[in-house]
């Protein structure tokens, strides 16, 4: 039982930052206010390196938030921002979404981890998955619920139009499979 996270302290700041620098000495450091600091970082793809961000309240009351800065978050070919797989969508700004890494519902992270040795880790693991789909257009990781923006709203539209009765003219619109 020992190490386990839900009888580990909270993490101070310094506790992270001190991880950070130890586990991935190219991160930066900055802080951004009295609530909020940050870190930038290089992290390898299978094919390429990517800037990501990470930022996080000191209090640690929410995860880390992850993004893509260099190169930024791109769709497919052809495709759109909604189809992307594993994201805390952003509607304004598409290319800032931040990067699911961890099942909300699940208690996957809580501030008696160390951002070092979860969310980097998987921030790195997401990257291989993106491009790989970035290939093929299929999800290699694991994940929980609806891969994409644009297939949960697939999936309500489907069960919206599922529950009207038979002949209604929306019905045969939507593709049962």
């Amino acid at each position: 039982m020992r190490g386990l996270a839900y009888r580990q302290k909270l993490r101070t700041l310094g506790a992270q930052e001190a991880r950070i620098q130890r586990r991935w000495p190219d991160f930066k450091f900055a802080r951004l206010n009295d609530r909020m600091v940050r870190w930038d970082g290089p992290l390898r793809g299978a094919q390429k390196w990517y800037q990501v961000r990470v930022l996080w309240l000191i209090d640690g009351s929410f995860r880390p938030y992850v993004c893509l800065l260099d190169p930024q978050l791109r769709p497919r070919e052809g495709g759109t921002f909604e189809e992307i797989p594993h994201l805390m969508f952003d509607a304004e700004c598409p290319e800032r979404s931040g990067l699911c890494l961890f099942d909300p519902e699940g208690n996957e992270w809580s501030n008696r981890m160390l951002i070092a040795d979860t969310t980097i880790w998987w921030a790195a693991e997401w990257v291989f998955y993106y491009e790989m789909w970035h290939l093929d257009g299929v999800w290699r990781g694991t994940g929980v619920g609806h891969e994409s923006i644009a297939e949960a709203r697939a999936a309500a539209l489907y069960r919206q139009t599922s529950a009207l009765p038979e002949g209604t003219p929306e019905t045969p619109a939507v593709a049962k499979g």
